[in-house]
C-alpha cells in the first residue's frame, strides 16, 4: 500500500478549505440586528440580507403627508441614487436597482432600475411609511464597515437618508438575531407615527410656517409690480444642482418673464439667487451664482438683451428656512420700470 506523501496532504486540505470558504460565501443569511449610525430618527435600516449574488439593505423611512410633497425614488445612474462606500477599504459599490417600493404596507412599485419614481402621499394629513430594498452586489468579504449614502456629494446632507459606519456582518456572527428583532424595531419605529395626523389648517403657525409664507410670490403677469421684489417660487432646483425641478411650472414662469420684458422694452429686471444652509460655503454660493446665470441665459437666449438682466447671488447667507428647506433654493426677482 502505497503511503500519502505531504504534499499531498496539503493539497487535499487547501482544496478543503477553499471548497469551505466557497460554500459560506454563497451562503445566504440575514442580519436581523443592523448596526448603524443615521442622522434623523425618521428612518431606519430594517435588515440585511446577504445572498450569493447580493447584498439587500431594507430601508424604511417616514413622510409627513402635509409637507413632504410624497418621495422619490432613484435609480442606478439617476439623479441621486445610493451607493455604500467602504470605511475599512477603498472601495465604492453602485446600487443595482431599488425593489419592492411600498407605501403603508401597500406595494405600489416593483423594481426601480430604469427611471426614477416618485410615489405621492395619499392624503394631506397623518404620516405615511414608505419602505424598499437597496439592491448591491455582493460585498467583498474585505469590507468590514461602509457607509449608505443618497447620492454622491450628500454625504453631510442631514436631509439625505444617509447610514454610517454600518458593520457587514459575516455568516457566523454572534450577532446577526432573529426575525423577531427586527419585526420588534418595525413595530416600535411605525409605532410613532401611526395615530400621530397632521394638519394642514394649523390655526397658530410655528415660525417656520410663518417666514415660508411672509414673501410674495410670482404667478401670473399681474404680480409683477415696479420695484415688488418677488420669489419665483415655480423655479425649484435639485438639490445641490441647476436643474430645474419641474420643467412645466419652471417655463410658466419663465415666459411671463419673457413676455412682460418684451411688451415693456425699456424696463429691465434683477435676479437675485440664494441656496439652502447645508454644504459648504463657497460651494453654496457657487450654486446661487449658476441658478440667476441659467436664468439670465434662458431670457437672452428668446432674444431678451444682457443688459436689461442683472443678477445678484448669496449664496446661503440669507435663508428663508432657517432649518433649511428646498424653499431656500430658490430665485428672487425685481422689475426696474423705465418708461
Amino acid at each position: 500500500m502505497k503511503k500519502t506523501t505531504p504534499n499531498i496532504i496539503l493539497f487535499l486540505l487547501f482544496l478543503l478549505v477553499t471548497e469551505f470558504a466557497s460554500a459560506q460565501t454563497a451562503h445566504n443569511y440575514t442580519d436581523h440586528k443592523p448596526v448603524y449610525r443615521k442622522w434623523l430618527d425618521s428612518y431606519i435600516l430594517d435588515k440585511i440580507e446577504y445572498t450569493p449574488n447580493s447584498t439587500i439593505f431594507y430601508f424604511r423611512f417616514v413622510c409627513d403627508n402635509a409637507r413632504s410633497g410624497g418621495a422619490t425614488f432613484y435609480p442606478p445612474e439617476g439623479e441621486s441614487p445610493w451607493y455604500l462606500r467602504g470605511r475599512d477599504v477603498k472601495k465604492e459599490f453602485d446600487i443595482t436597482a431599488v425593489k419592492n417600493v411600498r407605501r403603508d404596507g401597500v406595494l405600489i412599485k416593483e423594481d426601480v432600475s430604469t427611471e426614477a419614481f416618485h410615489a405621492d402621499p395619499p392624503s394631506k394629513i397623518g404620516h405615511s411609511i414608505f419602505s424598499c430594498e437597496v439592491h448591491f452586489p455582493r460585498l467583498d468579504d474585505d469590507m468590514k464597515e461602509a457607509d449608505l449614502i443618497e447620492g454622491r456629494g450628500q454625504e453631510f446632507n442631514r436631509r439625505h437618508f444617509n447610514c454610517f459606519n454600518i458593520k457587514l456582518k459575516t455568516w457566523n456572527d454572534a450577532d446577526l438575531g432573529d426575525e423577531t428583532d427586527s419585526k420588534s424595531v418595525v413595530e416600535n419605529f411605525e409605532k410613532k407615527y401611526v395615530g400621530t395626523p397632521t394638519t394642514t389648517t394649523n390655526t397658530n403657525p410655528s415660525p417656520t410656517e410663518k417666514a415660508a409664507t411672509a414673501y410674495k410670490n410670482l404667478h401670473s403677469s399681474e404680480d409683477l409690480t415696479c420695484n415688488q421684489l418677488l420669489v419665483l417660487d415655480n423655479i425649484k432646483f435639485h438639490d445641490n444642482s441647476t436643474k430645474f425641478k419641474g420643467m412645466i411650472a419652471a417655463n410658466k414662469t419663465l415666459n411671463i418673464i419673457f413676455n412682460y420684458l418684451r411688451e415693456h422694452p425699456k424696463s429691465s429686471i434683477s435676479l437675485y439667487g440664494h441656496s439652502d444652509i447645508f454644504g459648504s460655503e463657497d460651494r453654496n454660493l457657487e450654486l446661487s451664482k449658476q441658478r440667476v446665470v441659467k436664468i439670465q441665459r434662458w431670457l437672452t437666449m428668446y432674444g431678451i438683451k444682457q443688459h436689461r438682466i442683472n443678477y445678484e447671488y448669496f449664496g446661503s447667507t440669507k435663508p428663508l428656512i432657517k432649518e433649511g428647506s428646498i424653499l431656500n433654493r430658490r430665485v428672487e426677482i425685481k422689475i426696474h420700470c423705465n418708461e
